[in-house]
């Protein structure tokens, strides 16, 4: 039988079926690529975030609540009640404590700079609680399965999108720059990859789109199960763990569909050779 023909992992301009180290070359580099590519895009949203929505909280605007801690029922928000202008010191010193601050106030610090470090334990506060709402709800409604439950929604901002990043969780932070990063694969790989295949009828744009596909979905598949492995959220998506066994089910399908499809014979092949080839390792001999 004549050698079959090889290329590089970098070429995408072949439609035949590929080998089995084609295959798998092609994949890994999809693989890292897209690693590389979802931690850069996170970390330039978190510092757009961090530069343009980290504004001080306005005082004026600013509340803390009467009670300790701060009722907190599913649906929408419980406003703080004292805006921050009109507590009294034994009010704010209160909150304070709460919060974890036991040396409010500092006589060494303006009272306006004080006010402003309240202003940020009550925004960090409030972004705290709409972050147990939102995963309780997250858990209810996946794993629990409850019936009427009522939907989390964010407190009014008291600086709009100019302080919101203050006022948001580590969890909620973790799963907005999450979806900025997903938003941007999907960009890539479902809307400009296949454009471009439509427009030019090129096949590198069709080739590159499905490589690129399963390399980000096995990287996310991968990254689930070291989650359930080590009992970490290292997830891409970074959503609550009632919500990964959705996940698991959303990748690998899409794994199998990008496989089965009419166009994709050639990853099909190359997949059904892998298995071949680990059928026949030692540890699989009677």
């Amino acid at each position: 039988m004549a050698n079959r023909p090889t290329t590089s992992a970098f070429d995408f301009t072949a439609s035949r079926s590929p080998s089995i180290d084609e295959f798998a070359s092609k994949v890994g580099l999809m693989l890292i690529t897209w690693a590389c590519l979802l931690a850069f895009v996170k970390k330039i949203c978190q510092a757009v975030a961090r530069r343009f929505c980290s504004y001080p909280v306005p005082i004026s605007t600013a509340s803390i609540p009467s009670k300790l801690p701060h009722p907190n029922p599913q649906g929408s928000a419980v406003p703080f009640d004292i805006p921050l202008m009109q507590a009294t010191d034994d009010q704010i010193g209160a909150f304070m404590k709460f919060r974890g601050n036991t040396t409010w106030p500092d006589e060494k610090v303006h009272r306006d700079i004080a006010l402003r470090q309240v202003a940020q334990a009550a925004a960090e506060y409030k972004g705290l609680l709409y972050e147990e709402r939102t995963m309780k709800w997250i858990d209810d409604h996946f794993r629990l399965r409850l019936p009427k439950l009522k939907y989390p929604y964010v407190d009014r901002h008291w600086n709009g999108w100019s302080s919101f990043w203050i006022e948001t969780g580590e969890h909620i932070r973790n799963m907005f720059l999450s979806s900025a990063a997903v938003l941007f694969e999907h960009c890539i790989n479902g809307l400009f990859l296949p454009v471009g295949y439509l427009v030019t009828h090129n096949d590198i744009y069709l080739n590159v789109c499905l490589y690129s596909e399963v390399g980000y979905m096995t990287y996310a598949t991968i990254l689930i199960f070291l989650s359930y492995v080590y009992n970490k959220d290292v997830t891409v998506e970074q959503m609550h763990r009632s919500v990964w066994p959705l996940l698991l089910g959303h990748h690998i399908s899409s794994l199998i569909h990008r496989s089965s499809s009419k166009r994709s014979n050639m990853l099909c092949a190359a997949c059904s050779a892998w298995t071949d080839k680990l059928l026949t390792l030692p540890w699989t001999d009677p």
